[in-house]
């Protein structure tokens, strides 16, 4: 009687254990859903831009790259008409004397055959001039009378002016395919000259552009280019290429860089704080005013790809200078009560978004209608009410 009483307590315990283990599983695979306190707030990280800024780039007048050959020290004060970047010139001022010689040649012979174009010209106007003589001089004296002259004579004379007529149209034809030919020559090598002489003006006025002039003052800052890399000196850059900037330090402004993971609802005018890396102690606030409809990557060789934004400082500090890095955050939701489950507990079919709610001991899909989300829990806006436990894990996949 005493082993069989001390059996049946042993199961009951082991009854009991079972069942509390069992309810302890079920209870971490559910949630009972209740309103708590929500809100939405994104982290970004970035830098200190100038509002408004003067861009330096290298001389644009230029076909080819060019070497630079010194800049000013980023973050130099700098006052208007000081030198900010010089460039080298020597293969420049190469070419710019070959096109000198170039041009010399091209006008010397321009010269010489126009010379022998009027030398040719004074020989053909003489010859027309004597055909002229010689033809006038046998039609004056033709004697076609037979008693004074014989038919032998009279004939030759006849075949010597029409000689004559024919020689003088041949001269005639000549003189316009001279002027012709003695046009196009001209033509030719005076284009040679102007080629040799814009040449020679592009060289000279990219020579005057090596040296870089500050617009105004301001605070020097250099740029980096697609690698993350700032210009140095014995560098090739090309026409038009970004070297620095002059900005104007007194309107700064942040740009901003979120992952395309992290990146929930953002929109222009929500509201942030940021602290400088350089002055953790100090929070500043502004607001975003710019947000990139896509996501890029800002690394070469790095997959991952942000968001790109831009926001404006309430309350501009001396502090503030161009390229201070920062961390920023941005307030999304504004904080309060709501109805919100986990992120894991919503499942999507056919654009649709349900949940599993325990009915009477047994789990029903249900149809909820979400709002606002961050990155661990969404608010439920139809579909659920307090107290309501639903399942965290997909019941069909049980």
């Amino acid at each position: 009687m005493k082993t069989s009483f001390a059996l049946s307590l042993i199961v009951t315990a082991l009854f009991i254990s079972g069942c509390s283990e069992e309810h302890e599983i079920q209870n971490a695979l559910t949630y009972t859903v209740s309103e708590h306190s929500f809100k939405t707030e994104v982290e970004a990280k970035g830098h200190l831009i100038a509002a408004n800024e003067t861009l330096i780039v290298a001389p644009a007048s230029s076909r080819g790259p060019q070497t630079l050959a010194w800049l000013m020290p980023e973050y130099s004060q700098v006052k208007k008409g000081q030198v900010i970047a010089r460039f080298d010139g020597e293969q420049m001022r190469r070419q710019s004397q070959k096109n000198t010689n170039q041009t010399a040649l091209a006008a010397q012979d321009l010269a010489q055959k126009s010379g022998e174009i009027d030398k040719d010209k004074t020989i053909l106007e003489h010859d027309i001039v004597l055909v002229n003589e010689e033809k006038q001089f046998a039609e004056d004296y033709s004697i076609e009378d037979e008693r004074i002259r014989s038919k032998l004579d009279i004939l030759e004379s006849q075949q010597n002016v029409e000689f004559l007529n024919a020689k003088h149209n041949y001269y005639d034809w000549q003189t316009g395919r001279f002027e012709q030919s003695a046009t196009g020559e001209l033509m030719l090598l005076k284009m040679k000259e102007d080629q040799y002489k814009q040449k020679l003006a592009t060289l000279n006025t990219n020579l005057s552009l090596l040296e870089i002039i500050a617009p105004h003052d301001g605070l020097l800052t250099h740029s980096t280019n697609w690698r993350g890399e700032k210009p140095r000196a014995g560098e090739s850059l090309w026409p038009g290429q970004k070297i620095a900037a002059l900005p104007d330090v007194s309107q700064m402004q942040l740009m901003l860089y979120v992952s395309e993971r992290e990146a929930i609802d953002l929109s222009v005018g929500q509201s942030l704080t940021f602290k400088l890396i350089a002055l953790p102690e100090q929070q500043f606030s502004g607001e975003l005013i710019a947000v990139s409809p896509f996501p890029k990557s800002i690394k070469r060789g790095d997959p991952q790809k942000f968001y790109e934004l831009k926001a404006t400082i309430n309350q501009q500090n001396n502090a503030l200078r161009p390229g201070l890095k920062l961390n920023a955050t941005i307030l999304v939701t504004p904080q309060s009560e709501r109805l919100v489950v986990p992120k894991q507990s919503v499942f999507t079919e056919q654009n649709a978004h349900y949940v599993y709610v325990e009915e009477a001991g047994e789990f029903v899909k249900k149809t909820v209608l979400l709002g606002k989300h961050n990155l661990s829990h969404v608010e439920i806006l139809a579909g659920l009410a307090a107290n309501d436990v639903i399942s965290l894990i997909d019941i069909k996949d049980i």
